[in-house]
């Protein structure tokens, strides 16, 4: 029952998207314009005085997403948890005013949350593009260092190739971005629960942008996603459930932004 409802509210969100938005989006664009829109508003006090992300204040974002799915780790020799990766897809929601963007990620997170064990976040990816909603974005997963593959090190990869906004774009085989890590905050509501915030700045490989999706994502608005802290039985795997915000910067699609 949580599971139909999270998808019926996604559904409701893809209505609302259609009948806020002005026009049809331009190919790779946002469905409602970003145009003004400031991550300052977005984030609260206790971020702003540490300066999170102040230099994209100025610098209107090129898509707004919410992320369900999961954070994964597996337990280390010592017994501890260690980040795997992670399996969440993305959604549009642009035509959101950007005071709602935080009480909607978490609304949603309650219905995540609610959904039986069983229910995967390759669930939520499969059911998602099977739909094919117009809010889908894309998918959201890590890969093994791209720079040098035996360094035992992952980075985060989001792929927007298969929206359905895409499909006419001749350049949509680039529409992803693999990035490393910033400017890493604790979450500032509840970190023993809730993944950190963080800037993540696109992956340099040989010198060139890996991905043109974006040049910077921001991930914040973390609702749970943070592995326990206990012990663990080494070589056991855990999947945390996880609902956040990114919002991506720059990229080749910046001049959609209108």
């Amino acid at each position: 029952m949580a599971l139909i409802k999270l998808f019926s509210f996604l559904a409701l969100l893809c209505v609302a998207h259609i009948a806020n938005a002005m026009t049809m989006p331009m190919t790779g664009a946002s469905i409602c314009s970003t145009k003004g829109i400031s991550v300052k508003s977005a984030l609260p006090d206790a971020m702003l005085k540490q300066n999170f992300a102040s230099s994209f204040y100025k610098q209107a974002p090129v898509y707004t997403a919410l992320s369900v799915g999961t954070q994964n780790y597996s337990c280390s020799a010592a017994g501890k948890w260690a980040p795997t990766g992670a399996i969440t897809y993305l959604y549009d929601i642009s035509c959101l005013p950007v005071m709602h963007h935080k009480p909607f990620t978490s609304f949603i997170s309650g219905l995540w949350d609610a959904a039986p064990p069983v229910v995967t976040s390759w669930d939520i990816v499969k059911l998602t593009e099977k739909l094919s909603p117009g809010v889908a974005l894309g998918i959201h997963y890590w890969i093994p260092d791209p720079v040098n593959a035996t360094s035992g090190k992952i980075y985060a990869k989001w792929d927007f190739s298969k929206a359905e906004r895409f499909q006419k774009d001749m350049h949509k085989d680039h529409a992803f971005v693999v990035s490393s890590e910033k400017n890493i905050v604790p979450d500032p509501h509840d970190a023993t629960v809730n993944s950190p915030w963080l800037e993540e700045p696109v992956l340099l490989v040989n010198g060139k942008k890996d991905g043109e999706l974006a040049d910077s994502v921001l991930r914040f608005n973390s609702n749970g996603g943070a592995a326990p802290n206990t012990t663990c039985s080494p070589g056991s795997q855990l999947e945390v459930k996880s609902t956040l915000n990114f919002w991506f910067y720059g990229g080749h699609w910046a001049d959609t932004v209108m």
